[in-house]
């Protein structure tokens, strides 16, 4: 065995002794100083593959990476500088970097990175100091070293022993070739003519080798990088994977709850994506089509308030949901509890970074695509079945929601990228009622720096009673009966929101909530409106539209003038009946009196009581606007001097 310490001696001496010219020594170990000098990645396949390509030393190649990569973390300061000039502070050249780091197989090599790219660019400045100092020291151990050694007394002794050859070739690499090397002719001086065909072949293999493979492991990668993103416990029944056609199959999949291991929060019997490979070698994840046939989602609130989904913490801000949760989850209805929840989901919480000597130096730049570095064409959903479970409700909680239809077109991260807008359908029923339906369609645009979404939504004849526990504490009033039916569009250009809705309340009835009153009014005045609003749903529908404005974080929904008209007109129409009751009463008992025979009234009384009679049916028909109260002075005074005048003569006559 030859010892350790000399075996790198005898690996340099073997390359030096090679047929291998100078140039193509010296171009192996420039190529090493590529592989050795960044830190390890994906980067290191481009310059291992041009090591077996180019007809130069592979040994050399890796002697090279390694004796590099001993010097990387000492020069690392200076390649983080040089990254970081060049892609934070130079930014005339950000039109470059974008257009080379989306390159084709490029792309997914992450040469955004500071150190890495920092690095590469060292690399190329140190590439021909390097393959100039290794040709002069081969061109110097081939010309001046070996003749020098061969001038020895002892080399001239040994040279024809027997046995010579072994030892020459266990301590020094063999026999010089490069003094009887034969070069190739054409472009094969420069390429490897094997592995022109050697190396697609591997990589086919490869490749191969990944299609039977990966199939068997598909489902635990997907299921264990699901549970990593949720936090949950995913499982999956079956899986298949085809690399040819990028096709994942999943059969079973179950999200189980963490506190009650018996349950499952998700269940999704069949799953397929349908990827586009191509689009990985641009470091972009394309899904074609998604296709689930059904799904079921069990949502359940806890006695203390709180979701069974909150156990899901990875990935976002659940600390500090968790902290409002423990606090408030009890005291507010479900609107409240899903608004925070969603506020809170919207926080990502960066993984910590794993412990590394060049952890210091990590950070780097990322460039804006040419298309989105993911996209779902086209998502479809046969049915959803999503039940909502309160354990605080002791009566039938909230009704079951199933979506008949769920389509979603042109989904893509970062959305500006995309050349359509998003599109969403949904389609479903709510509880077991037939005519309970919705509808929500929606159109995202995210592309210009003006953001532009457009929502219509649609309900039908939904039982307001049933949803008690979604806006118990949101609303200043209770609900006691009635069926809404709604219809609403709304726009939200930039963050400003412009919409319409219009709504019909059928068996509508409310019941005032103490220390609660509608619309900031008085309570007394808050008793009358909600009496007001009850007497007109008695009779009639309540049938208004409103307008929706403001900026997103505080719209302002303009249907307090709406309900207190409504209330208004109720309390009118309360009065017109209170007042209709009292003349009916009054007519039946004109009707029950005998006055068969008129009573006449004398000259003065009849114009009078043809005057008044008039002006009442012109109040009652038109209003006291429309009519001008008429001059009764002269009658008055010539009914005054009548009576006088009768009842002197009457004293006289006695």
């Amino acid at each position: 065995m030859i010892p350790t310490p000399w075996k790198p001696l005898r690996k340099v001496l073997k390359i030096l002794k090679s047929s291998l010219s100078p140039n193509q020594i010296a171009f192996s170990f420039a190529l090493g100083l590529f592989a050795g000098l960044p830190p390890m990645g994906l980067h290191v396949i481009i310059p291992i593959t041009l090591a077996l390509l180019v007809r130069c030393s592979f040994r050399a190649f890796l002697l090279s990476m390694g004796l590099f990569k001993l010097i990387s973390l000492a020069v690392a300061p200076g390649s983080y500088a040089i990254g970081r000039f060049l892609l934070d502070v130079n930014r005339g050249l950000d039109g470059l970097w974008r257009v080379l780091f989306h390159l084709p197989v490029a792309a997914p090599m992450g040469y955004g990175r500071y150190l890495l790219f920092g690095s590469i660019v060292l690399s190329l400045i140190m590439a021909i100091p390097v393959f100039l100092i290794i040709r002069i020291l081969v061109i110097k151990y081939r010309s001046s070293f070996t003749d020098w050694v061969s001038g020895w007394k002892i080399s001239k002794k040994v040279r024809d022993k027997s046995g010579m050859g072994l030892l020459r070739w266990l301590l020094a690499g063999g026999e010089a070739k490069y003094d009887k090397g034969k070069a190739p002719w054409g472009p094969f001086r420069f390429v490897r003519k094997k592995m022109l065909i050697a190396l697609p072949v591997i990589y086919a293999i490869c490749y191969l080798l990944a299609a039977v493979v990966v199939p068997f492991f598909a489902g635990r990668i997907a299921t264990s990088a699901a549970s990593f993103v949720i936090g949950g416990e995913v499982a999956v029944e079956q899986s298949s994977f085809s690399l040819f056609t990028g096709s994942l199959d999943l059969t079973g999949i179950s999200v189980q709850d963490p506190k009650k291991p018996q349950e499952n929060i998700l269940e999704i019997p069949s799953l397929t994506l349908d990827a586009g490979m191509l689009p990985l070698l641009k470091k972009r994840v394309v899904f074609n089509v998604v296709v689930i046939k059904e799904a079921s989602l069990h949502v359940e609130r806890e006695s203390d308030g709180t979701l069974n989904v909150d156990n899901f913490t990875s990935g976002w801000n659940a600390e500090g949901y968790l902290e409002w949760a423990a606090q408030y989850a009890d005291k507010v209805d479900w609107l409240g509890l899903l608004r925070h929840f969603v506020d809170y989901l919207c926080q990502p919480r960066p993984h910590s970074l794993k412990k590394d000597v060049l952890s210091r130096y990590s950070g780097g730049r990322s460039f804006p695509g040419f298309r989105p570095s993911f996209a779902v064409e086209r998502l479809e959903i046969g049915r959803v079945h999503l039940a909502l479970e309160d354990a605080r409700d002791s009566g039938e909680g909230l009704p079951p929601v199933t979506l008949f239809e769920v389509e979603l077109s042109n989904l893509a991260l970062p959305a500006r990228l995309n050349r359509d807008p998003i599109t969403l359908r949904l389609k479903g029923r709510i509880g077991d009622d037939p005519d309970s339906t919705f509808l929500l369609s929606a159109s995202f645009d995210n592309r210009e720096e003006v953001t532009d979404h457009r929502y219509y939504f649609e309900l039908a004849k939904i039982d307001l009673t049933r949803f008690l526990s979604l806006y118990e504490t949101t609303l200043p009033v209770d609900i006691v009966s009635g069926r809404v039916t709604l219809s609403a569009g709304i726009t939200i250009h930039e963050d400003d929101v412009l919409g319409e809705i219009s709504l019909l309340l059928e068996g509508f009835r409310l019941a005032e909530r103490e220390g609660h009153p509608l619309f900031g009014l008085s309570p007394e005045l808050s008793s009358r409106a909600v009496e007001g609003i009850n007497r007109y749903a008695e009779s009639l529908p309540i049938v208004i539209g409103f307008l929706v404005d403001g900026d997103t974080a505080s719209p302002q929904f303009h249907w307090e003038g709406a309900l207190l008209e409504i209330a208004r007109q109720g309390l009118l129409m309360e009065g017109r009946r209170e007042l209709d009751r009292y003349i009916d009463q009054l007519g039946l008992r004109i009707n029950t009196l005998d006055l068969t025979e008129e009573i006449p009234l004398q000259r003065g009384y009849a114009e009078l009581q043809e005057q008044t009679e008039e002006l009442a049916t012109e109040l009652i028909q038109g209003g006291t606007d429309k009519v001008a109260p008429p001059d009764l002075t002269d009658p008055i005074r010539e009914l005054l001097e009548q009576l006088f005048h009768h009842k002197q003569k009457d004293q006289e006559d006695r």
